[in-house]
This record gives structure tokens, C-alpha cells and sequence, in this order.
């Protein structure tokens, strides 16, 4: 399971052991806080995280991240310079650090990597979720299997799904969208797919992506970030 030390080893470098507080999952809505979570507080257009950390807390979040001093709210440990205190606090507390969202992503980078799992990547212009489900099923017959739920996608959804991920996991089927260049090399830095399946290319989005041979260089990302095939047989 995700502790707090392995936060805190992601963000500084630096790992306290006696860091044992469990982190059961994040979460960027104070309505689907469980407890022992980790909330993210995203500033947005129009609703801000930060208004409803009081929220996570009282739904049993033991921790928030976030971007701005609210020390006069809530206890908080300023991390921003990448040094952790002499001693931490009991939780619930917050991690002040400079991007809520870059942050939770390196979180979540760093977890993948602590675990060892094989990761399907799904990209497509359609159909993603038909095949993630299909290969879902088929892997999960053999395999303790996570998949992403929903539509959980993009630069926020993949690093949700990847922090619901444990040692007892042993495949995560995972989708992976596109809007713009570079999109899926990101999501593929984040979640290490070993197996990518592009359904399609097709027109969807095209109106951000400029064209469908733009999609398709945006698709092949996927393709390109995998790692070289493994010989069947020893050479």
C-alpha cells in the first residue's frame, strides 16, 4: 500500500521510515474522499480544491495537497523547497508544495514505479473503453487485474487510477486519451505500459488536434514509448 513515506520519498528524495501512515487512494472531489485518502486540491475555473479541504478531512482524508498557506486552517507541512521537517504532525494534514497538479503526477509516477506490474495502454480514437473492458475480462480471469474506471484518461484521471494500484496488483489495463501532441508520451512517462493497443484513428478531436494525421502522430506515441520487444527464446 501507498504510505506516507513513499509521498514524502517522492516529493524529497528523503525517507522516513517511521512515515507509516497508509494513503488508501487519491481523490480531487471531497464527495468521493474515503478514508485514510489523499486529497488534491486543483484550482479550477470556476471551483477551487482548496474551499473544500475542510470537507476531505471530515470524510477521513488524512491528507490534502496544496498550493496555497492556509496554515491558519489547517496544520501544514511546507515542503516547497524539497526539505521535510525534524518531526511530522498527526494527520489530517496538508503538504504545501508549489503545483497541486505536477505534484500529485510525480506522486504517481514514482508509485508505478516502486511496483512490479505489467500495464496495457489503450489509445484509439473510439472504442477505448469497449477494449479496455474486454481485455479487462480476459486478464482478470488469471490476473489480480486494476483497470481505469471510467474515462479516467487524461494528465488527471491516469495518476488517480495509478495511485489505486498495490503490490497485490499483477496487470492495470489502462486508457489513455489524446488532445494534443505529446499528450500520450506523458501518460506513458506516468503508467510504463509494457503492451500498447491503438483501436483506431479517426477524426475525434480533430478540431484541437489540427487534423487526423496529426491524431495518428499523437496515437503512435504509444507505440514509440514502449519498450523494446523481449526474445521469446534465450539467444
Amino acid at each position: 500500500m501507498l504510505t506516507l513515506a513513499d509521498v514524502l520519498e517522492a516529493l524529497t528524495g528523503t525517507r522516513p521510515e517511521a512515515a507509516s501512515l497508509i494513503i488508501s487512494e487519491a481523490a480531487i472531489d471531497s464527495r468521493l474522499v474515503i478514508p485514510g485518502a489523499l486529497f488534491v486540491a486543483l484550482p479550477g475555473e470556476r471551483v477551487d480544491g482548496h474551499d473544500y479541504i475542510g470537507e476531505a478531512f471530515h470524510k477521513g482524508a488524512h491528507l490534502a495537497l496544496v498550493q496555497k498557506d492556509l496554515s491558519g486552517q489547517f496544520t501544514c507541512v511546507d515542503i516547497r523547497g524539497g526539505q521535510l521537517p525534524d518531526s511530522l504532525p498527526e494527520a489530517p494534514f496538508c503538504l504545501w508544495v508549489d503545483d497541486t497538479l505536477k505534484t500529485f503526477q510525480t506522486i504517481a509516477g514514482f508509485w508505478r514505479r516502486k511496483l512490479n506490474i505489467r500495464v496495457v495502454g489503450i489509445t484509439g480514437s473510439v472504442g477505448k473503453s469497449t477494449t479496455k473492458e474486454l481485455i479487462y475480462e480476459v486478464l482478470s480471469q488469471r490476473y489480480h487485474t486494476l483497470k481505469s474506471p471510467g474515462n479516467l484518461n487524461n494528465e488527471i484521471g491516469l495518476p488517480l487510477t495509478l495511485l489505486r494500484l498495490s503490490s497485490g496488483y499483477e496487470r492495470a489495463v489502462l486508457e489513455m486519451g489524446f488532445y494534443v501532441p505529446g499528450e500520450i508520451t506523458f501518460l506513458c512517462d506516468l503508467a510504463l505500459p509494457q503492451v500498447g493497443v491503438i483501436t483506431n484513428i479517426g477524426t475525434v478531436h480533430a478540431e484541437r488536434a489540427g487534423s487526423q494525421e496529426a491524431i495518428a502522430r499523437g496515437k503512435s506515441e504509444l507505440v514509440q514509448a514502449l519498450p523494446p520487444p523481449q526474445p521469446a527464446w534465450p539467444s
